[in-house]
């Protein structure tokens, strides 16, 4: 079982690849949504950060969940980017981007924001959160420390979409 400091190196490890992609890009390629594209970079950090923001506010209510001794566990190395391929598509209106930040700086600074705010709050909690779990309404029963390496994982899994958004309009350097 991964550790709650490991979890959340990784979750500060993916947030930082979301954020080197996002280093250097004109605010005309942060809003360009491309033909055959879902959502602009603009939106898919959206995304992001609404997702990450709905994980921190139910991380306090994980203390009122506790799990029992048998409870059946989701295994911490099926928590990855490649979850979200089986899983098929979210539910309807679950982390919706609706255009919040018109700017880089303002998407960039939600999602330093709201990555700080989730590894505050886990720093300093004093409980063991792998002994209190919420369900996930596509992936079932995660306990504390699988909430944030699912937070990781979504990241991860907007990592090419991002890439190939910049590559529309700006290659990488």
């Amino acid at each position: 079982m991964i550790e709650v400091a490991d979890a959340v190196v990784r979750f500060e490890q993916s947030t930082r690849s979301l954020l080197d992609i996002l280093d250097g890009v004109s605010e005309g390629a942060w809003r360009l949504r491309p033909a055959g594209e879902a959502w602009s970079l603009a939106e898919t950090v959206e995304h992001v950060v609404l997702t990450d923001r709905s994980i921190s506010a139910l991380l306090p209510h994980l203390l009122a969940a506790p799990l029992p001794v048998d409870a059946s566990r989701f295994d911490d190395s099926a928590i990855c980017a490649e979850m979200f391929e089986a899983a098929g598509p979210a539910p309807p209106g679950l982390a919706e981007p609706k255009g919040r930040y018109a700017t880089r700086a303002e998407g960039i600074g939600a999602l330093v924001e709201v990555r700080d705010e989730l590894v505050a709050w886990v720093r300093a909690a004093t409980t063991d959160l792998r002994a209190h779990g919420l369900p996930h309404p596509a992936f079932g029963l995660f306990d504390g420390v699988q909430w944030i390496l699912f937070a990781a994982a979504h990241s991860d899994n907007h990592l090419p979409q991002l890439r190939a958004l910049r590559g529309h309009a700006e290659p990488l350097s």
